[in-house]
């Protein structure tokens, strides 16, 4: 299933649905939803985009369990994900206090590398977001360690790659590719979305586009660029589910089946 990482929210019902279409009719068949704020976050929990109450689902999980997720107004399942930018260590802290009992994946966006370095530590933080070339140089090999230890996975953003004009894209590709030199596809978790399109929905580009530019201009092997549209969103939103259905009991420990009981008292007799 291809999966957009990161597509913007609006508050105005027709602008995200024009988004959320053209996400749709360009080959994603779901799709992770950018909130920048405690306002956003209840604007969409509350919208008609996102399912009132918690969907049934069936075991054993899958992918197509996120398909439960999906409403009547939407062409695709939407989950969504609050992006932190917080100012200090404490002012993160605080805010993974809030947020861990949400419903949403984590993910942190900031330029001070002691914020990046705790939330790549902290298991409550799903995703750091990387999509500039600033945040793409403060990611350092210990950075990215930690991230890859506790499984946290890397946010890009190719947008900037088609908006800007060749000077600062030919920057941008040489940060980009340091980058991923530095912390290899093949042992790290990398995710890609539209963030930075902003009201500019023909920014965003298809998957078999990004999985073809991944492999021909930063040589990444066609499977690995195929991994980052596929199964790094799959195992996230799977992660969200999990959360979402209270699956989770301890680090290690989760539901992975529940017998209904008349099925149970079957087999007794």
């Amino acid at each position: 299933m291809f999966i957009n990482s990161c597509i913007p929210w609006q508050n105005n019902p027709s602008d995200f649905l024009k988004i959320i279409s053209l996400c749709h009719q360009i080959g994603y068949q779901a799709a992770i939803v950018d909130l920048k704020s405690k306002n956003d976050y209840q604007n969409f929990i509350r919208s008609d985009f996102f399912p009132k109450n918690l969907p049934k689902i069936k075991f054993p999980l899958s992918i197509k369990t996120v398909l439960n997720y999906r409403t009547e107004n939407s062409p695709i399942p939407l989950i969504p994900r609050v992006t932190l930018n917080p100012k200090s260590t404490n002012s993160l802290k605080k805010d993974l206090t809030v947020w861990k009992e949400r419903r949403c994946l984590i993910a942190v966006k900031s330029l001070n590398k002691e914020i990046l370095e705790i939330a790549a530590r902290d298991g409550r933080v799903d995703i750091l977001s990387v999509p500039t070339i600033d945040s793409q140089k403060n990611l350092t090999k210990g950075i990215i360690s930690l991230a890859r230890q506790n499984e946290c996975y890397l946010d890009i953003s190719l947008t900037h790659l088609i908006e800007f004009e060749h000077f600062k894209r030919t920057k941008i590709l040489r940060v980009l590719y340091r980058l991923l030199l530095k912390a290899k596809p093949s042992s790290n978790k990398y995710i890609i979305g539209s963030d930075s399109i902003n009201n500019n929905y023909w920014l965003m580009r298809g998957p078999k586009e990004t999985i073809s530019f991944l492999f021909s201009v930063c040589n990444i092997p066609e499977f690995q660029a195929k991994k980052i549209l596929v199964k790094n969103p799959e195992e996230i939103i799977l992660r969200f589910i999990k959360r979402d259905q209270k699956l989770f009991i301890e680090p290690g420990v989760e539901i992975v089946d529940i017998i209904d009981k008349n099925a149970e008292e079957g087999l007794n007799k």
